[in-house]
């Protein structure tokens, strides 16, 4: 089997602008993890697309075929010529600006052979207000959201402070806090007229968890739940890592974390493969606050955690249709 691995940010697709210095290393890290996993797998050949400005992959394996660009026509070419030969292609990519949906779409348009999700899962989880309306719509507790243009007319109380963040962002990129609903509204002020793209949400102090998925068309595994590490600084929240498999039963159970994933699962047609979601934990409930339909930075540790190969459980399940069976997960630490 031919595989295209195509991680956005490494590949060359900006090789025109500076790359952002914590996407990249993130980006890198998810690309070495899940090369690796796959290069165990036997009869598998894998194609990667490499920005010219970085360094090589520390992989020397002949089964890997690493194309370096060095410019934007070299790369259109490379990206063209290596979908159409792939057998498969996994993309991992961000949500902003619609890059994910549309690198899903394309693939899914001319291949069909994409080891990810159905683009219409893609649509709805990466618009963040779109998500929430159809987590609310399945009875799924998530933060309120509202436009951020909506502020005037849908001004809410939250005693804890606010979240602002893109509609369409990734991670903590350009998320903002603001303590009391003076800050928020002085800020708002000052934006001109982009607050259609952003959202805004109450804060909750609890603790910041994600699960890591492989879901299938019949349902969803929980491979992990995580600690997050996000912490606020000058009113900006930032994300430096996770912990895999952590958290403890009194915090949340795989069968509690199972069934809330099966509710996500059934609320979003089309989430299939690596699927994270994004949740907080507070004293009285458990929300989710995003669903990444993608792989993402958890995956970095799984393979130590599970004791098992992640890539493997996921060509089992694209052949058998069956999910996976979790029986050991040990508590890993991926630093960013």
């Amino acid at each position: 089997m031919k595989l295209f691995i195509y991680e956005h940010i490494t590949s060359g697709a900006l090789i025109n602008t500076a790359l952002p210095a914590s996407l990249e290393r993130e980006g890198n890290m998810m690309l070495h993890a899940i090369v690796e996993d796959f290069l165990q797998i036997a009869d598998i050949e894998i194609i990667i697309l490499r920005d010219g400005r970085l360094s090589n992959m520390t992989i020397t394996n002949p089964a890997l075929k690493t194309l370096h660009i060095d410019s934007e026509h070299a790369f259109q070419k490379a990206y063209n010529t290596t979908k159409q030969q792939a057998d498969f292609i996994l993309p991992i990519a961000p949500e902003t600006d619609g890059i994910l949906f549309e690198i899903q779409h394309s693939i899914l348009t001319e291949k069909g052979k994409s080891l990810g999700s159905q683009s219409n899962a893609i649509a709805i989880s990466a618009d963040k207000y779109q998500c929430y309306q159809v987590l609310q719509a399945h009875s799924i507790s998530t933060p309120l959201s509202i436009i951020a243009s909506e502020w005037p007319l849908l001004k809410f109380t939250s005693p804890n402070g606010y979240i602002v963040k893109p509609r369409d962002g990734a991670g903590c990129v350009d998320t903002l806090f603001f303590p009391n609903q003076s800050a928020l509204s002085f800020w708002l002020t000052k934006q001109g007229n982009h607050l259609d793209q952003m959202i805004i949400q109450p804060y909750f102090v609890g603790t910041s968890i994600s699960f890591s998925l492989l879901c299938s068309e019949l349902g969803a595994s929980v491979l992990s739940i995580n600690h997050q590490h996000v912490s606020e600084k000058q009113g900006t929240l930032s994300f430096s890592g996770c912990t895999v498999n952590s958290v403890d039963i009194s915090e949340l159970t795989i069968e509690q974390a199972t069934l809330l994933a099966q509710k996500v699962h059934q609320a979003v047609n089309g989430l299939w493969g690596f699927i994270g979601i994004d949740v907080v934990i507070t004293d009285s409930d458990v929300m989710v606050v995003d669903i990444n339909p993608r792989l993402t930075t958890s995956y970095i540790g799984l393979h130590e955690s599970l004791q098992t190969n992640p890539a493997q459980l996921l060509l089992t399940m694209m052949n058998t249709n069956t999910l996976p069976i979790i029986s050991h997960r040990q508590s890993v630490e991926v630093l960013l």
